[in-house]
């Protein structure tokens, strides 16, 4: 990033200077002392079951130049940097995110979703860069500290930053928006994600339409056109703004055709846009749903002159995130690691990658999903019944929660397929490395609080990878 005065910090935090020149400057921003480098700025922020004002003393040991606190006192005697004091650390540290992103002023995507966004989010990075300086969005930092964290990543030249956003509860894409204002915004769709922490389904659609709160008659939103509650959103006719759909159904601005597995992690699709214009897309990603992703890149990136064919060939090297439909193969039966997290769309998307595939049996060993609320058991038995539906040869439930979806599988299934229960992982792995024989396929995923990842790790390490 590029120097910022302490001045500049106090004007746009509403902090007072205690101590320091505003003339001074910061070459960076930190709220974790672990990761904070000498002559960066630390802001104690206070959680609930942490108070960053504990390390100051770390933060001036680190190098710190400047602190940002809520208490005076806290500042440990002898600090040789700047001290700005604020009402609240969080609101300061958002506040100087949302100044630096106007100074350095790139355009600005944003992307959210129940399904898909991080993938998106690749896509986008692996479309745009090779034309325009970019900066996205890294590992899980989509929420109220980590939006602020990316942008702070941003120097002076940035052109293009890619901002993946997040949310629990209603507000909190609006809170990100308006530290952002992203020109233009995407959404791959609207799931049951979180379902706790909303009174009804309609509620989760209205909090991820938040991105577009800030968006007037210069912004474009971006939509899977195949979600109805998006393409609803799209065929509205009293919005300041533009949308525009992607998606297999009629009527879609960009179209998808005949989308296929073409191989083991590749899909293909013909994307139709224009009166006649038509290109073939061939995509290193497990998911037909990254399809609907593609569609999305090409629109949002066609109005920086980025065309489609261009999109095309860039994806065709896409880098994923680290568990999210990896497949891992060798001598033995095949692993599909989709264990970053879980809903109901996302693991109904990876039972249809499992059973794409055949010669052995195709398992599916699934944890529990969090944040569905009252609607918990009765989507966990839903996906229960959707891998029997499919076409799943053995469900294998790990924990509690899991049990409604091995339920769901037996009720659907009538008995014709196999259930297996665990009550942990270490269960789980014990019995799996001598059930799965070759050939098979074995689908790992849950909630990230189940720890998947484990079961993933531990059945791949049973033979080598090529």
């Amino acid at each position: 990033m590029r120097k910022i005065s302490i001045g500049e910090i106090a004007e746009s935090t509403e902090g007072r200077i205690l101590k320091g020149a505003p003339d001074a400057k910061v070459s960076g921003v930190s709220t974790d002392t672990r990761e904070l480098g000498a002559g960066d700025a630390f802001f104690a922020l206070s959680g609930e079951r942490f108070d960053a004002h504990d390390f100051l003393g770390a933060a001036a040991a680190s190098g710190a130049a400047a602190l940002i606190v809520e208490r005076g006192d806290a500042v440990p005697i002898g600090f040789g940097g700047a001290v700005l004091l604020v009402p609240d650390a969080l609101a300061a540290y958002q506040g100087l995110a949302a100044m630096y992103r106007q100074s350095v002023s790139p355009v600005v995507i944003a992307v959210t979703g129940s399904l898909g966004k991080t993938t998106q989010k690749d896509m986008l990075l692996a479309a745009a860069s090779g034309s325009y300086r970019t900066i996205a969005t890294e590992k899980n930092y989509n929420n109220h500290v980590g939006a602020p964290k990316t942008i702070f990543r941003m120097d002076e030249d940035t052109e293009l930053l890619i901002l993946e956003m997040g949310m629990s509860h209603a507000g909190e894409i609006r809170l990100l928006t308006d530290i952002a204002r992203p020109d233009a915004a995407i959404i791959t769709n609207i799931g049951a994600s979180h379902r706790e922490n909303f009174d009804s389904d309609d509620a989760i659609g209205r909090a991820k339409l938040e991105i577009a709160s800030f968006f007037g008659i210069e912004n474009a939103l971006f939509v899977n056109g195949d979600d109805p509650t998006l393409r609803a959103h799209a065929e509205r006719d009293d919005l300041a703004y533009d949308v525009v759909t992607a998606g297999e159904s009629e009527g879609c601005h960009y179209r998808i055709t005949r989308p296929r597995y073409t191989g083991e992690e590749e899909i293909g699709f013909s994307l139709q846009y224009g009166r006649e214009a038509s290109v073939q897309f061939r995509i290193p990603a497990a998911g037909l749903y990254n399809g609907v992703g593609a569609a999305l890149t090409v629109a949002a990136l066609s109005p920086l002159g980025i065309t489609a064919a261009e999109v095309a060939e860039s994806l065709k090297g896409l880098k994923r995130t680290e568990h999210r439909l990896r497949l891992i193969t060798g001598e033995g039966f095949r692993v599909i690691d989709d264990t970053y997290n879980a809903n109901p769309d996302s693991m109904k998307s990876a039972i249809d990658y499992l059973v794409s595939f055949s010669g052995g049996r195709r398992i599916a060993v699934l944890a529990g999903m969090n944040e569905l609320g009252d609607r918990s058991e009765e989507l966990h038995r839903e996906v229960g019944a959707y891998a029997a539906a499919a076409g799943v040869d053995v469900v294998a439930s790990v924990g509690e929660k899991a049990c409604a979806i091995a339920d769901g599988y037996s009720s659907e299934h009538r008995g014709k397929g196999a259930v297996r229960t665990y009550a942990d992982n270490g269960e789980a792995i014990k019995d799996l490395r001598a059930f799965a024989k070759d050939g098979d396929t074995v689908l790992v995923k849950g909630s990230h609080a189940y720890r998947t990842d484990e079961i993933a790790e531990a059945l791949s390490e049973r033979r080598p990878v090529r």
